[in-house]
């Protein structure tokens, strides 16, 4: 869990019954940074899915697991000493089966988009 310890909560926001935009801050001390890169810490996209992953369990208050990724589209470097507060956008619908979601992301700060994710979680 990345939670609390790479990234906190600082704001939240329901949009509708199907979309929450978050506002985060990044944590950027945190050893992750110091391996992802010396002296140019830059936020792992791996880091990012899982930030989207955890804060749709937050929402639904449950360990949610990532299905698959289908779509991850990184355009630009999330760097925490340039962007410590992030926003994240998550838009999501059940499946027909109901047994997972679809989960739409976008990260983000200003005018600046640094990621959309497309994924389903269980």
């Amino acid at each position: 869990m990345l939670k609390d310890i790479f990234f906190s909560i600082t704001n939240q926001t329901n949009v509708s019954d199907n979309q929450t935009d978050f506002t985060l801050r990044l944590n950027g001390e945190h050893a992750i940074y110091a391996a992802h890169f010396p002296n140019n810490p830059i936020t792992p996209g791996v880091c990012l899915i899982q930030i989207a992953k955890e804060l749709f369990s937050f929402l639904r208050q449950t360990d949610c697991q990532i299905r698959k990724v289908k779509t991850a589209k990184f355009s630009h470097p999330l760097i925490p000493t340039v962007h410590a507060a992030v926003k994240y956008s998550l838009t999501w619908e059940e499946t027909v089966d109901r047994k997972s979601y679809q989960v739409q992301v976008k990260i983000y700060a200003e005018d600046i988009v640094f990621a959309r994710i497309n994924m389903e979680l269980i």
